[in-house]
């Protein structure tokens, strides 16, 4: 059972890299295709990505709204703001949004990850199934063990292994069968139907789900505050280690913070095309998994350099003419990236702040690695501590 929910946990993990492209994508339009399949692994990413063609490879979508309309015989790896996948997948499925709907038959696995996870009663998925989600409403076939940890879950339909719950609410559909167990630690009500048929038993787990040890529901818990210690972490080893560079960068925000989101902007857009155009090619395909790589790791570290540009500004504005020292500057860090973290929830406002903090990171972040100096009456944005140097 703590197997299962550890493979549910790194499979989630995976997918975070994901996340992040997908809340900054510029707005490519969609990615459509004609009526000839497409060979080998398929790589697109836009505002709205809309799969078409049969893949006959891996295919890796990730935009603010994906469709998935077309058959893939390998993996799939899907990750957006809303993602629904209606077609068959060969191998396994590994998906992730705030609105994640499936009605698809896939021949393997499927790790999937959501604010509201929908699964259609008319789905089959032949092997196993981890599930983490707000509200999760999981039905149809399932040829394997199903795992589910979530607030508000709802299960129905055929299973042939084991299920394991945990979640605040339970609730179980008549006419649900289950080939194997129904274990469940749930904090609050559960509901199961009287035709419920279970082959080997029901298995109600004493204390709160939310206490559940190192099991997969605390880790969904701190999962918030996980994400925000990695970013943390990120920016003490710009803030220590990278010192001049987190400097330079504040500084160019600083004299043309305009000018630095239309770069960050460019960059976001640029990128992205730039890898497909260099996947064409045999020569070209390493390279733009390179490409892929390095870009997400700079969305990473220009969402924490946009957030320090932030955390600068409100440090020269509160004590103009003090030094701004390490210490300091990982202060503010931390209230910007909790401040961010509480208007980020909010449903517009909180993604176009996110959006304009990354598209300023990301400027600043190649303002400074070009190494040019500030625009002309520019000023730094945190002059540096006698200890700093």
């Amino acid at each position: 059972m703590k197997m299962r929910a550890a493979v549910l946990a790194t499979n989630s993990w995976r997918l975070l890299p994901l996340w992040c492209l997908v809340a900054v994508l510029a707005p490519t339009g969609a990615a459509h295709g004609d009526d000839d399949a497409l060979d080998g692994d398929v790589f697109q990413a836009g505002r709205r990505v809309v799969l078409e063609q049969t893949v006959g490879g891996d295919a890796l979508l990730a935009g603010a709204t994906v469709e998935s309309n077309a058959s893939i015989d390998g993996d799939a790896s899907l990750a957006g703001g809303r993602v629904v996948v209606r077609a068959t997948v060969g191998q396994d499925l590994y998906a992730a949004a705030g609105q994640l709907e499936i009605d698809a038959l896939v021949h393997g696995n499927a790790r999937l990850a959501g604010g509201r996870v929908l699964i259609h009663p008319e789905s089959r998925i032949e092997g196993g199934v981890a599930i983490a989600g707000a509200t999760v409403d999981a039905r149809g076939d399932f040829g394997g063990y199903l795992t589910v940890a979530g607030g508000d879950v709802t299960l129905g339909g055929d299973v042939d292994g084991d299920v394991h719950v945990y979640a605040e609410r339970l609730t179980v559909r008549p006419g649900t069968r289950i080939g194997g167990e129904l274990r469940y630690r749930v904090s609050g009500p559960v509901s199961l139907p009287e035709d419920l048929e279970v082959d080997a038993g029901v298995i109600p787990e004493e204390g709160d789900a939310a206490a559940a040890g190192p099991g997969l529901p605390a880790m969904l818990r701190n999962v918030g505050w996980l994400w925000l210690t990695g970013l943390f972490v990120l920016g003490l080893l710009l803030v220590r280690g990278l010192a001049g560079f987190s400097r330079r960068s504040s500084a160019a925000l600083a004299a043309r913070p305009w000018f630095g989101m239309a770069v960050g902007l460019l960059v976001l857009a640029g990128v992205p095309a730039l890898a497909m155009a260099l996947a064409l090619s045999v020569v070209g395909l390493p390279l733009a998994l390179l490409l892929v790589l390095g870009y997400l790791a700079l969305l990473l570290t220009a969402y924490v350099t946009g957030a320090l540009y932030l955390g600068d500004r409100a440090l020269a504005a509160t004590g103009p003419g003090r030094p701004a020292g390490s210490g300091r500057r990982l202060l503010a860090l931390l209230l910007v990236l909790l401040g961010l973290a509480l208007v980020g929830s909010l449903p517009v406002l909180g993604g176009l702040l996110r959006f304009a903090v990354l598209l300023l990171g990301l400027g600043g972040s190649v303002l400074a690695l070009w190494g040019g100096p500030p625009a002309a009456g520019g000023g730094s944005a945190v002059p540096a501590a006698g200890a700093s140097h």
